[in-house]
């Protein structure tokens, strides 16, 4: 089992985060094995990872009209613009072999799906974690009805935003290819820390 939280932002990677890399690091719940950095419009791994005993995984967050599409599993990034149709994102991060995640579907905080979630090929949605729990259990009822995984993250820009959602994987994950495998074959779930 392995637990990851699969959405969060760095300092000097993403203007609206002021989490640095040590406040990561030294603020995170023993209860992770892993991040996933999935900073805005940018797809590049740090040069240097001063602390070997913390996983780093690497994914995106891509707008488009409709919200925020979190991809994994991709080598390269849409140029950044805000007018993409959602099914161009999908399409662009399906072609690369990657999966697609709804971020934040439901929200009173950022652009989001709402039920027209239902109406894109994801391969998971977002229980995301700076969000109040009447958001969460519509999040949960539509992967329940598209019969996709959930997927955790606390969507952390500041410290206090961290530990309140990770994605907990029901096999080791020492790859971003083990999370899309175990995304695809709904070998996961999102889970309260």
């Amino acid at each position: 089992m392995t637990v990851i939280d699969m959405h969060i932002h760095l300092k000097y990677r993403s203007s609206c985060s002021n989490l640095s890399m040590y406040d990561l690091y030294c603020n995170l719940s023993v209860s992770f094995n892993a991040v996933c950095i999935t900073d805005h419009w940018k797809l590049a791994p740090l040069k240097y990872n001063p602390y070997q005993d913390l996983k780093i995984f690497y994914g995106a967050e891509i707008s488009c009209k409709l919200g925020d599409i979190l991809a994994y599993g991709i080598k390269y990034i849409l140029p950044k613009k805000k007018n993409y149709d959602a099914e161009n994102v999908i399409e662009f991060i399906h072609k690369q072999g990657g999966i697609a995640v709804c971020a934040h579907p439901y929200t009173n905080r950022h652009e989001g799906f709402g039920d027209y979630v239902y109406e894109y090929e994801f391969e998971g949605i977002e229980i995301n974690g700076s969000l109040d729990e009447k958001y969460h259990r519509l999040a949960e009822k539509a992967a329940n009805s598209m019969d996709i995984p959930t997927l955790g993250g606390s969507d952390a820009h500041s410290i206090r935003q961290l530990n309140t959602f990770g994605t907990k994987f029901e096999k080791p994950i020492n790859s971003i290819k083990d999370i899309v495998d175990a995304v695809k074959n709904k070998e996961c779930k999102a889970i309260k820390i």
